[in-house]
């Protein structure tokens, strides 16, 4: 058990990476406040995960608006009571829009910077106050991606996003270091999640073909040879939060199945 001194607030947690990672979490031993937008898909994962075997006193969730600085209070102040001090902070709520750059309306330019980098920033400041306030240390893990490494084709909104968030991500590194708390963020590449549906369903439509083909043609560029499995990824997360990453702060862990190499 990596964890059993953790109690973490995970965004974007109802589905995807951060369920996985709330899952995770979980099993090493650490209390979780489950956070999303998505109030029903918030119950369901929460009542899941509580049915695989959790204990439902080490669970909570809380709906939040990760854009809205207000929502964060309420919600970190909602985990305080039910679980105690937050200690490991995953700024993980994000969204994707997939258009050529020289297409993409300004409002959906705006969307994708305020959820994915905005509500980043909101939510670590928020909960980062909290823990430097308590002066015993902690952690904050960013869900970044590959694509705030590398570009992208009609990825520019969420690309910009994720390099930004890696911007904030070591500034805040390097500022919160002298009290004991690490930051990092973690890059997943092409992994199996509803997002990854979306994308393929999404691409397919625009080039005219199904998409279990746009999979192969994902797959071709992984040296793996496969997408990734959400908890290949979550288990990074468990790393980042325990005290065998006690002196890493400032990394960006790329988990891609070898893209940029390969």
């Amino acid at each position: 058990m990596l964890l059993t001194d953790t109690t973490a607030f995970i965004t974007g947690a109802a589905r995807g990476i951060g369920l996985e990672v709330a899952r995770r979490f979980l099993q090493q031993g650490a209390a979780v406040a489950l956070a999303d937008i998505d109030g029903v898909a918030l119950t369901e994962a929460a009542a899941a995960l509580v049915a695989e075997g959790a204990d439902p006193a080490r669970v909570a969730s809380v709906v939040v608006d990760v854009t809205d600085p207000s929502s964060v209070e309420r919600a970190a102040d909602d985990a305080d009571a039910s679980l105690g001090p937050v200690t490991c902070v995953v700024p993980n709520a994000g969204i994707l829009h997939l258009q050529p750059t020289l297409e993409v309306d300004l409002a959906d330019w705006r969307r994708v910077l305020d959820v994915n980098l905005t509500g980043a920033f909101v939510t670590a400041q928020v909960l980062g106050r909290r823990l430097r306030d308590r002066g015993a240390g902690g952690s904050v893990i960013f869900t970044a991606s590959l694509f705030a490494v590398r570009g992208g084709t009609d990825n520019a909104a969420y690309s910009a996003s994720k390099f930004g968030m890696l911007g904030l991500m070591e500034c805040l590194a390097a500022e919160l270091a002298p009290v004991g708390i690490t930051v990092n963020a973690v890059c997943p590449g092409q992994i199996q999640t509803a997002m990854m549906d979306k994308l393929s369903i999404d691409r397919a439509a625009q080039y005219g073909t199904s998409p279990e083909s746009v999979l192969d043609d994902l797959r071709a560029t992984i040296p793996m040879g496969r997408l990734g499995l959400p908890s290949e990824v979550a288990d990074t997360y468990v790393f980042l939060a325990s005290t065998l990453a006690r002196y890493t702060t400032g990394q960006a862990l790329v988990v891609d199945g070898g893209i940029r190499v390969g």
